[in-house]
């Protein structure tokens, strides 16, 4: 099968996945699954996902299926296991590595001076948590960083890399940040205006990288309002390209 052929298959998949009558269930239940307080409530929920949920559980359960030594992992197992069981054979080969958890673990692909800048981004919403008044830029990157698996040598920390990049300057790339933002609300009031919905190719992309901000914010753990924090993922994303 031929990327494009792959690409077609993956958007059309994850149209027939998504109902406008369950997506608002589903994004109640993903929540609910994150702020679950003890194993039981967990397995409970993930039961439901399993019978119920479609293929933008998929990232949040993987984020819980590689827990090392958590009671979560197998009940996270059996709900993917459950949704993959619903999907047409002749889809399968279309998801690709959809259903491998390392395909949706984080790249950084940018410099080690805008990860300073991205983690300058989280922070700052972090830290208004009354639950991380604590955290500190560098004890939010270091776990950042261990997620991304970022290859900071040669520092071995995140504040060592911090205190002795030179010419990293957050407030340029914060600026370049909120343009990403500017642009993508003008995007949405434009196409509101004109009553025109976004390409098939824009939808796919999105639902990619929410689903892989998904993943992200769950690994993370932060307790911040999700739909913010996702945003925010999404929006840093421009800091990570190669320079050129």
């Amino acid at each position: 099968m031929s990327d494009h052929e792959r690409y077609v298959a993956l958007l059309q998949t994850l149209k027939d996945s998504y109902s406008e009558n369950n997506s608002e269930q589903e994004l109640y239940l993903m929540e609910q699954l994150r702020q679950a307080e003890t194993i039981e409530e967990f397995k409970a929920i993930t039961r439901i996902i399993g019978i119920s949920g479609g293929l933008f559980c998929i990232p949040t359960l993987m984020a819980f299926s590689v827990e090392k030594g958590s009671p979560k992992v197998m009940p996270a197992i059996f709900a993917i296991t459950e949704i993959y069981s619903r999907i047409e054979k002749d889809d399968i080969s279309g998801l690709g590595n959809f259903f491998t958890a390392s395909w949706w673990r984080p790249r950084w692909k940018g410099s080690l001076s805008k990860f300073i800048s991205y983690i300058s981004c989280i922070s700052e919403l972090v830290r208004l948590s009354p639950q991380h008044t604590d955290e500190t830029i560098d004890t939010i990157g270091e776990k950042v960083a261990n997620e991304f698996e970022i290859d900071l040598f040669p520092f071995e920390t995140f504040t060592e890399l911090r205190l002795c990049t030179p010419g990293w300057n957050a407030e340029n790339d914060i600026k370049k940040l909120m343009c990403a933002v500017d642009g993508d609300m003008q995007l949405i009031s434009m196409l509101n205006e004109q009553d025109v919905g976004k390409s098939k190719e824009m939808l796919h992309e999105e639902n990619i990288l929410n689903m892989r901000c998904d993943y992200l914010l769950t690994r993370l753990n932060f307790k911040v309002e999700y739909e913010l924090f996702r945003y925010l993922l999404k929006t840093a994303e421009v800091l990570n390209s190669a320079d050129k």
